[in-house]
C-alpha cells in the first residue's frame, strides 16, 4: 500500500503543479464543545497562491469572525459581514485596506466562533454534506461546509479546498477525534498533521475505531467477520480501478458511519466522500454485509461504494472545473461504478441499470452536452442518470477499449479546464475517428430528447 500511495500522491501533487497553484497550509487550534454545539477556531493560512485581488475568503455562514489579520499582524477590515454575498454554504469575505481590496498576502490569520443546533430528539427537515451537524453523539463537518477558511480563485472559478495542515483539536467531551487524512485519536486533545494536500473533514464525539490492513471504520461497531467481508468487497473495487485506469487506488479508506440530523428509515441511506473518507448515514455498515455469502446484501451497496471510490480519480486526482465540472466529477464516477459493478456481478447489472433509467427518463429533455455554458445546467438527473448513459453509448459505438482510454487520458491531463473542448480532446486521444465522432455527436450528443439515448445502448 505504501508504494500505491506514493504513486498516487505524485499524481496528485503533479495536478497542482500543472495548474500552477501553490497549496495553502493551515495551522492553528480548534476548540469544540459537543454539548453546546460550539466550534471555536484560531487559524493561520500560509503559502497562499499569488491571486492578486482576484479572490474571496470563504467561511461557513454560521461562523462569526473575531479577527482577521495579514502577514504583518495588522488587523484587517473586510467586506462581507454586512450585506454579505453567499457562495454556496459560505459567506464570502474580502479583506480591504482604505476601502480597496487587499492583494492576497502570503499569510492570513483568522479567528472565529460558531454555535450550532444539537439534534438529539426532534430532527431537522434535511441533512447534506454542506451542513455542520451535531447529533448529540457526534459532530460532522466536511469541506463543503467551509468549516475551515477556503480561498476562492475568482479568475479560475475554483475553490482551493485542499490544504496541508498542522492543527490541534481540543474537545473535552469527546472520546475520539478525527481529521481527514490522519489517524483518529483519543480525546480530549489531539494533534493532526499532513504534508499531503487534503480536503478537511472533522468528525468528533463518542465512537470507537476499528482498523484493518486496508481500511479503518469509525463508529461502525462491526464484528471482525463483518469488517473482513466489507473490506474484501471494497478491495475488489480498488483492484478493478487499478486495472481499468492504470492508476492504483492509493489510499487506505476510512469508512465513517454517522446519524443524520434528519429522519431516515431503515431502507433509506445517503453518503458522501472526502478522500480518503467515505461517510454514510441511514443504513448501517453492519446491515450491508452478509457473512454467509461474503458479499454485500444488495448490489446497490457495491455500486454506491464504487461511485464514491471513483471520486478518488475524478474529484481528487482530476479536480473538475469549468462548464463540464459536474460531468467530469459525478458522471464519470457514476460510469466507473457501473463498470465496476458489471465486473463483479456481470452484464445483467448494467442491463438492470439501463432499464431502471428507461422507466423514468422517457419524457426528459436536456441541453446537449456540447451546448453547456454554465456548470449548473447539468442538474442532478443529468449528471447521475443521463450523462453516464452517454459514456455507455460511446462504448456501444466505439468499443469498450476506446472509452477506457478516454477515461485514462482524462486523468493524465488533469489540471486543464474541463469544458467541452477538453472532452473532445480526450475523444481524439482515445483514437476515435473524427468522422465517426461527428456522426455520434449528431445522433446522440446533440439530441435534446433523453429517450433517444436508449436507441443507442
Amino acid at each position: 500500500m505504501k508504494s500505491f500511495y506514493f504513486i498516487s500522491l505524485l499524481v496528485l501533487i503533479n495536478s497542482f503543479i500543472v495548474s500552477g497553484q501553490s497549496v495553502p497550509h493551515l495551522s492553528g487550534n480548534v476548540k469544540i464543545t459537543m454539548s453546546e454545539g460550539l466550534i471555536q477556531c484560531n487559524f493561520n493560512l500560509s503559502n497562499l497562491p499569488n491571486l492578486g485581488k482576484q479572490y474571496k475568503l470563504l467561511l461557513y455562514r454560521g461562523f462569526n469572525i473575531k479577527l482577521l489579520k495579514n502577514d504583518t499582524g495588522r488587523v484587517l477590515r473586510y467586506n462581507g459581514f454586512y450585506d454579505d454575498k453567499l457562495h454556496g454554504e459560505a459567506a464570502a469575505y474580502l479583506p480591504n485596506i482604505n476601502n480597496d481590496t487587499l492583494k492576497l498576502p502570503e499569510r492570513l490569520s483568522i479567528s472565529y466562533i460558531g454555535a450550532f443546533p444539537v439534534y438529539s430528539d426532534t430532527l431537522n427537515s434535511y441533512d447534506f454534506k454542506g451542513l455542520i451537524a451535531f447529533n448529540g453523539k457526534t459532530l460532522r463537518a466536511a469541506e463543503q461546509s467551509k468549516w475551515y477558511p477556503i480561498i476562492y480563485d475568482v479568475k479560475n472559478d475554483k475553490e482551493i479546498l485542499d490544504v496541508t495542515y498542522d492543527i490541534n483539536v481540543q474537545c473535552n467531551d469527546c472520546k475520539t477525534i478525527y481529521v481527514n487524512g490522519a489517524q483518529a485519536q483519543s480525546g480530549p486533545t489531539a494533534k493532526f498533521k499532513s504534508d499531503a494536500p487534503r480536503q478537511l473533514l472533522l468528525f468528533t464525539g463518542d465512537y470507537s475505531v476499528q482498523s484493518l490492513s486496508n481500511s479503518t471504520f469509525l463508529n461502525a461497531n462491526l464484528t471482525n467477520d463483518e469488517a473482513q467481508v466489507f473490506n474484501r468487497n471494497i478491495n475488489t473495487i480498488s483492484e478493478f480501478y487499478k486495472a481499468y485506469l492504470k492508476v492504483p487506488y492509493g489510499e487506505k479508506i476510512t469508512f465513517l458511519q454517522h446519524k443524520a440530523v434528519e429522519p431516515y428509515g431503515p431502507k433509506r441511506s445517503w453518503g458522501f466522500v472526502t478522500i480518503p473518507t467515505i461517510a454514510v448515514a441511514g443504513k448501517t455498515f453492519k446491515s450491508q454485509v452478509n457473512t454467509q455469502t461474503g458479499l454485500f446484501t444488495d448490489t446497490s451497496n457495491y455500486h454506491f461504494y464504487a461511485h464514491e471510490m471513483g471520486h478518488y480519480y475524478f474529484g481528487q486526482l482530476l479536480q473538475p472545473n469549468s462548464t463540464l465540472r459536474w460531468f467530469f466529477l459525478e458522471s464519470m464516477a457514476e460510469f466507473l461504478s457501473i463498470k465496476a459493478t458489471e465486473a463483479k456481478y456481470g452484464a445483467i447489472a448494467t442491463k438492470r441499470y439501463i432499464d431502471e433509467r428507461k422507466s423514468f427518463m422517457g419524457d426528459w429533455k436536456i441541453k446537449p452536452l456540447s451546448q453547456i455554458s454554465n456548470p449548473e445546467e447539468i442538474g442532478e438527473g443529468y449528471r447521475y442518470d443521463y450523462a453516464p448513459l452517454i459514456l455507455l453509448a460511446m462504448e456501444k459505438r466505439f468499443g469498450i477499449k476506446a472509452v477506457q482510454v478516454f477515461c485514462q487520458k482524462s486523468l493524465q491531463n488533469a489540471g486543464n479546464p474541463t469544458d467541452y473542448n477538453f472532452f473532445l480532446s480526450m475523444v481524439n486521444k482515445a483514437g476515435i475517428n473524427s468522422d465517426d465522432w461527428r456522426l455520434f455527436e449528431n445522433q446522440v450528443i446533440n439530441q435534446k430528447e433523453c429517450k433517444n439515448i436508449f436507441d443507442n445502448l
